[in-house]
């Protein structure tokens, strides 16, 4: 790579514009989220057709399929991200949406239940996160004070593609069939393509400052690649640095040093109870209303009612205020409380007029908790820990989602109801939004500690000999901002 252009790309770091063509990026991301986010939020309405198209596969096994697309989304995040620091962020989020579109075409073809695992699952999975991983990056880069409305606005397209997509894939099912609904759905997320191709290069300063320029220095492909410093060569010890550069080439982007920050790790437990059973109302909401005798277009308008709600609750989150003592992560904790217990009292829904009322009390809470979500794992950690930080949370939410909705058809196969799901779906969602209020502990652990740090710094300097640096047992613990709220 000619020196000159080295130099060229350093002088075009700039800090986040928080603004200007940010907001171009944001609205991209919502048309985004809503061919991908949307379209999962609407498999409900495929639930019944897939069962009686698949003679024999029970509800478990229908529900694998949107708990595998939506868990690989995010299990495939720690990749994702690894790929689109490596290669660029603007053609990782290209090159997925072409993925999933082709998933979506190849499910046409579908025998058995087990051909969509392969298809919508993983295809499908593995290309939204190509694209929603590194878009979500691509607005942590773009903003930092203003990043909780970018964020908000960029969600947004997930309520507007839950609100618009349910009817319309209803109405799909029943003029094509679900084979030609599924190749629609694919022309849709093809979309995807075009609004990645909006994500500008975007040099950081912060990035910039730590890049060390040699002459084995690699740059990658696309401008707005993130720049992975290169090793400096050291004459001792160089097997160590070889293997410690080949582990950061492998895995550029996962700093799993980041799980020994106590706030951030409780952060992730939290957010495992909530996703596990967080889309149990989009999967079963759907069919439990058909179950219970609703026709087929009033039961999709619930999700849609979830979709249109959803908007005001994204607004809401996005403009509400921070206070010292309660942050984000308070936020975000409340929230989910609140969702976990409107789920709870889902069995009390029997009619359509009190479904509806609980998709418009589910949809506020579900839109509100998105942002706040992505918002609270960006202000827990530095700017350039925030893609590592990005992929943990994702990837924990993949694994979560891939067990909760499995674990909930098979409840649902062995009671033979629908209320065991929401009831064990609203359990486990309230008791994660209770882990985050547990920090709050550490803002006393955080006083005693300067104050015992304080008197036995005053007690070091009034004896004559001289603290051993050495001995970790007589260095004072601190608590520091990083491993705090």
């Amino acid at each position: 790579m000619p020196r000159h252009r080295l130099l060229k790309n350093r002088r075009k770091a700039v800090d986040p514009p928080d603004g200007g063509w940010g907001w171009v990026v944001a609205l991209s991301g919502a048309a985004m989220l809503a061919s991908t986010f949307g379209i999962i939020h609407s498999m409900g309405v495929f639930f019944v057709p897939w069962r009686e198209q698949f003679v024999g596969a029970s509800a478990a096994e229908v529900a694998l399929v949107p708990s595998m697309v939506m868990g690989i989304t995010n299990l495939a995040a720690p990749i994702a991200s690894g790929l689109g620091r490596k290669f660029g962020l603007r053609p990782v989020i290209m090159s997925g949406g072409v993925l999933a579109a082709a998933g979506f075409c190849l499910s046409r073809f579908a025998t058995h239940i087990s051909h969509l695992y392969v298809t919508i699952g993983c295809l499908v999975g593995f290309g939204n996160s190509l694209g929603v991983t590194n878009m979500l990056i691509s607005l942590g880069r773009y903003f930092t004070t203003r990043r909780l409305r970018a964020n908000s606005i960029a969600t947004l397209g997930g309520s507007l593609g839950a609100f618009a997509f349910p009817p319309l894939f209803q109405l799909l099912i029943d003029e094509y069939g679900t084979k030609g609904a599924l190749l629609i759905a694919g022309g849709l997320v093809l979309h995807t393509v075009a609004f990645g191709s909006l994500v500008r290069p975007l040099h950081l300063k912060a990035e910039a400052t730590n890049i060390t320029y040699t002459e084995r220095q690699s740059i990658a492909p696309d401008d707005n690649a993130i720049p992975i410093p290169a090793p400096v060569k050291e004459k001792h010890r160089h097997c160590c640095v070889c293997s410690c550069n080949m582990r950061k080439r492998c895995l550029p982007i996962v700093d799993v040093n980041l799980l020994k920050e106590p706030s951030f790790l409780m952060f992730l437990i939290s957010v495992g109870f909530v996703a596990s059973n967080r889309q149990t109302s989009n999967i079963y909401m759907i069919p439990r209303a058909k179950f219970l005798g609703i026709d087929d277009y009033p039961a999709a308008f619930l999700m849609s009612t979830v979709g249109i709600v959803g908007i005001v609750g994204r607004c809401i989150s996005g403009v509400a205020p921070e206070w010292e003592r309660y942050r984000r992560i308070d936020q975000y904790g409340t929230v989910a409380v609140l969702m976990g217990f409107a789920m709870m009292l889902v069995p009390l829904a029997t009619s359509y007029g009190s479904m509806v009322a609980y998709s418009v009390v589910f949809g506020l809470l579900f839109g509100a908790l998105v942002p706040i979500t992505i918002t609270t794992a960006a202000d827990l950690v530095e700017v350039e820990k925030l893609p590592s930080a990005m992929g943990l949370r994702m990837f924990v939410q993949g694994v979560a989602t891939l067990v909760g909705p499995a674990v909930s058809g098979a409840l649902r196969d062995v009671t033979g109801s629908y209320d065991a799901t929401f009831l064990l779906g609203g359990a486990c969602v309230l008791f994660g939004g209770l882990i985050p209020f547990l920090l709050h502990m550490r803002v006393f652990t955080q006083r005693k500690d300067k104050q015992t740090s304080k008197q036995t710094m005053d007690n070091d300097m009034d004896d004559t000999e001289a603290p051993n640096d050495n001995d970790p047992s007589d260095r004072p613990m601190i608590i520091t901002k990083e491993t705090s709220l």
